[in-house]
């Protein structure tokens, strides 16, 4: 087992890849710079991600035993370290490259009704018993439980992917939104100016309950946002398109290219067609996904509820 590490441990350890960011976004569970045990996450086992928080069945325990001492009725631990980046273009120019990174544990106890919930981004055993008797606090019966001893739930590999994160430089990322910028602007003329974001994630989580489950995840994400502005005469219109979905790199094809592309011109220039409606009544046409939000500002929770069930 990797010896227990705080957050500013963690940063410094990985800051020789932190400096290197911008060419290679990605850190290791162990600083040994083994490619195969990065781009393996989805094929892992559970020690992998014990190292990679540095904690064992025994810590693991020990918190979740806190966590009960003040007569909770169930406890459930949740490790998660996200590793993020993000590159923007304006027209043909990257303007902006970030990377964040996300390392910490909370820790949930429920009483009845009640939930008591705290983190902590430093994963030692002492900082995460302080966090685990914040939330015990929620409990005070004085009846202690103990977790059951931890079996694995295997969980299904349902993200697939070709090209992990961990393996794309920046130097990858560039050319398919430079190319998407580039399609943009010969499909029509009218297009003046465009803005484009591309942000990738991967996520390692470990979760650990009371009833002696404990799962692994890995996840992975990309998302690529598109806004152009077109003007006919004297009249601008600015629209935008956007695609995410759970895949490596390879996510970022010709196809999905030419889709974003085609998409974002057809918005925006579609606008200059818009008309005034008439006057008085007319019927509300609600899309599918995200438009369900007006029924909140609208009418309520209550509908906004049915919506998201």
């Amino acid at each position: 087992m990797n010896s227990p590490m705080n957050r500013r441990t963690f940063l410094k350890h990985g800051s020789g890849c932190l400096a290197a960011a911008a060419v290679i976004p990605y850190l290791t569970s162990s600083g040994s710079g083994d490619m195969q045990t990065m781009t393996n996450y989805q094929n892992s086992d559970l020690n992998q991600y014990y190292n990679r928080f540095g904690v064992d069945e025994t810590i693991i325990h020990e918190v979740i035993s806190e966590a009960l001492s003040k007569g909770g009725d169930y406890c459930d631990v949740y490790f998660q370290h996200s590793i993020s980046n993000r590159i923007s273009l304006e027209d043909t120019i990257v303007n902006q490259a970030g990377n964040t990174i996300d390392f910490g544990v909370g820790i949930r106890v429920l009483k009845g009704d009640q939930t008591g919930y705290s983190f902590t981004e430093e994963i030692t055993p002492e900082a995460m018993k302080q966090a685990a008797r914040t939330a015990a606090a929620i409990a005070e019966s004085g009846r202690t439980a103990e977790p059951v001893e931890l079996k694995l739930h295997k969980g299904g590999n349902y993200y697939p992917i070709e090209t992990p994160w961990e393996t794309v430089s920046i130097d990858s990322k560039v050319p398919p939104i430079q190319k998407i910028n580039d399609v943009v602007f010969a499909l029509d003329k009218r297009i003046i100016k465009t803005n484009m974001s591309f942000y990738n994630q991967t996520s390692y989580i470990l979760i650990a309950t009371s009833e002696g489950r404990i799962v692994y995840d890995y996840q992975p994400m990309v998302i690529m946002n598109v806004n152009c502005t077109a003007q006919q005469n004297d009249r601008r219109e600015q629209n935008f398109y956007g695609m995410a979905s759970r895949y490596g790199m390879e996510f970022v094809n010709d196809d999905n290219i030419q889709l974003i592309a085609r998409e974002t011109v057809r918005r925006t220039v579609e606008l200059f067609d818009a008309v005034k409606p008439a006057g008085g009544e007319m019927p509300v046409v609600l899309a599918p996904g995200s438009s369900g939000i007006l029924l909140h500002e609208a009418i309520g929770h209550g509908m906004e509820a049915d919506f998201n069930r």
